[in-house]
């Protein structure tokens, strides 16, 4: 009874995950990011990109963007995947076949684009866990919680290291670069009367930015215990929105998703919740 009510919980959290990838996946295609959508950028720094040029010789991409037909064709396969790894939940073929195809994507999307998104990078460390067997389920949960604390650690460093946060106007000047676009499309929106605030007031914008690093460095907490888990959950969560209030970041639900390796009972990782 006890073990069939850890598997009903497991595949809760991972039907819960899937869902929510399934709904950051279609935002993105709503947005106008699907393969049969992109062009290729004209800022591709291409010498300093290895992925670059392994896909130039692979042929994958001309594979799969020679035509539309192609690229529908890939992004059926995906959802497909998809939608059998979320009914056939107690097989792990179909989310390993998803998560192929999602790797996939996100190398073409990157591609394409010129540069490396950071959203894309969380679904797949989201996914992880969930490709492997009961036995080495739970390395794999701990291996994700360990990246993700490590990635916002790092990223917290290099600004400490950057020394940003010793400009006062650091963030306000850069809300007035980023934001150039949208102040001139949309000069009465309430958005613009905030950054307005935040650029007339550049000491506020600087506490902000103070705290954002702040928040990543906790995540060193990670590194050692498990205890605060909650706390970074909050953290990360906390993180995202600032980053979506103030500079427009479509990446709040991919990076988030992510925040459920934080609040997963562990204990359902060691049952075998997928079929062998």
């Amino acid at each position: 009874m006890l073990n069939k009510l850890h598997f009903q919980q497991f595949e809760f959290w991972k039907r819960l995950v899937l869902g929510l990838v399934a709904v950051d996946l279609f935002y993105l295609f709503y947005s106008g990011l699907s393969i049969h959508q992109l062009f290729d950028s004209p800022f591709h720094y291409k010498g300093l990109d290895p992925t670059f040029w392994l896909l130039e010789g692979s042929g994958l991409v001309n594979l799969i963007c020679s035509n539309s037909q192609s690229a529908y064709l890939f992004e059926g396969m995906l959802f497909l995947c998809l939608c059998l790894s979320i009914f056939f939940i107690k097989q792990r073929i179909w989310v390993i076949l998803f998560g192929l195809f999602l790797l996939v994507y996100q190398i073409v999307f990157n591609y394409k684009l010129g540069y490396h998104t950071h959203h894309l990078y969380g679904l797949q460390f989201a996914l992880f866990p969930f490709y492997f067997k009961a036995d080495n389920r739970a390395i794999a949960f701990n291996f994700s919680r360990f990246m993700l604390c490590l990635t916002y650690f790092m990223a917290g460093l290099f600004k400490l290291i950057g020394s940003a946060y010793m400009h006062a106007d650091n963030l306000s000047n850069t809300l007035q670069s980023q934001h150039a676009a949208y102040w001139y499309f949309y000069p009465n929106g309430s958005r613009i009367s905030w950054l307005q605030f935040l650029m007339a007031h550049p000491y506020i914008s600087n506490g902000l930015f103070v705290m954002a690093v702040v928040m990543q460095l906790a995540f060193v907490i990670g590194f050692f215990t498990k205890r605060c888990d909650r706390l970074l959950m909050v953290f990360l969560c906390l993180f995202h929105l600032m980053d979506w209030a103030l500079m427009n970041l479509g990446i709040f639900m991919g990076m988030c998703i992510m925040a459920y390796l934080f609040v997963m009972p562990r204990g359902l990782m060691d049952f075998e919740g997928t079929k062998k």
